[in-house]
């Protein structure tokens, strides 16, 4: 079962471990068949990420709309607009995209984009595209940081530790961060995320039946719009390893016919065996993997109804789906609980698996 990482367009290397720990592969949508980073081309030449580029034939546009963004931005440099930016990142973590309306900047780039008159209405497509492009790369920029700021903490714990000879109590709790630290920029403008996304995801020909994300806040905001959404799956212990030995191959195989059970709608052949608990080797570093079913909806119409996109949309071919239901997945470090996950317990809805 491969499925769909959402609502990114770029992915970390301990989110790629993660997603191929559970999956073995999955399908990451990208806005140029090019641009391709250094990291992410070790996943592809692994065979983990399966790249898609469901919107093409525009790819000399956008390109020319992020180098004229880029001038936009240079030109601006030092004005009034930039100056209230720079006051306003003292309070605002993240100005760049509260301080700018994407849409607007979308407007001012297409102004200078040969063919296009100021009247022309927007293309909610290309806008979409250009969201995500400077999404991504916002992303990108925050993880370098964040990874560069858990190094140096790293080796100031360890320098203090030298210079002391002992462990130092604030130091120790540097050197035990924690290797795959979640994304903190990954759950800002959520609903902006999904819609982009969604619009692109449209586009696919290829049908996904499940969809995963290693966020909990898009988790958290897909489930408050599904009341009708339960937990079907849940296994707290998945060991990260690298090392493919028969055993790890035995219980991936294994939960791969659950997923393939749970979500495709035709009965298969499962050679009269039930779904029944995996046993799953111990291990130092291990991930959750939770999957929630919305009934009745196609994965079009659910991320349509999400994203506030009426459906069918007119540009779009409409194909019958193959999937009565959707079914997303969160994967996240063990014994983390999201809001809904505890309300869905409270309420009886969430089905553990047997």
């Amino acid at each position: 079962m491969k499925p769909t990482y959402f609502p990114f367009t770029d992915v970390s290397d301990h989110v790629a471990e993660a997603l191929s720990a559970c999956f073995g592969k999955f399908i990451l949508y990208r806005l140029l068949s090019g641009n391709i980073t250094e990291p992410l081309q070790v996943w592809i030449d692994r065979g983990v990420v399966d790249v898609r580029v469901p919107v093409s034939g525009n790819e000399d546009e956008l390109i020319t709309a992020v180098k004229n963004y880029q001038a936009w931005a240079d030109l601006h440099r030092g004005s009034s607009r930039e100056k209230a930016a720079i006051l306003k990142s003292y309070t605002d973590p993240i100005p760049f995209f509260n301080e700018l309306s994407t849409r607007k900047i979308v407007e001012d780039i297409k102004k200078n984009i040969p063919g296009n008159s100021s009247t022309k209405v927007p293309d909610p497509v290309f806008s979409a595209q250009i969201f995500l492009y400077f999404a991504q790369k916002f992303d990108r920029q925050n993880r370098e940081l964040a990874e560069d700021l858990n190094h140096h903490q790293q080796q100031e714990a360890e320098l203090i530790r030298q210079l002391k000879m002992e462990e130092d109590p604030i130091a120790i709790e540097f050197r035990n961060i924690p290797a795959n630290l979640p994304d903190p920029f990954a759950d800002y403008m959520i609903a902006d995320r999904l819609e982009a996304w969604t619009r692109v995801f449209f586009r696919d020909p290829e049908e996904s039946g499940l969809f995963v994300t290693h966020s909990a806040a898009v988790l958290e905001h897909l489930l408050d719009r599904a009341s009708t959404a339960a937990r079907v799956m849940h296994l707290d212990s998945i060991p990260l390893s690298g090392r493919n030995t028969a055993g790890r191959e035995s219980w991936q195989e294994r939960l791969d016919l659950d997923l393939v059970r749970l979500v495709d709608p035709d009965p298969i052949d499962a050679g009269g065996k039930s779904m029944e608990p995996l046993d799953l080797p111990a291990a130092d570093k291990t991930v959750s993997l939770s999957v929630y079913r919305v009934p009745d909806q196609t994965p079009h119409e659910f991320f349509a109804r999400c994203a506030e996109i009426d459906w069918p949309v007119a540009d779009v071919p409409h194909r019958k789906s193959r999937f009565r239901s959707t079914h997303i997945a969160l994967v996240e470090p063990p014994g983390i609980s999201t809001i809904n996950q505890r309300k869905k317990e409270n309420s009886g809805k969430i089905v553990k698996r047997a």
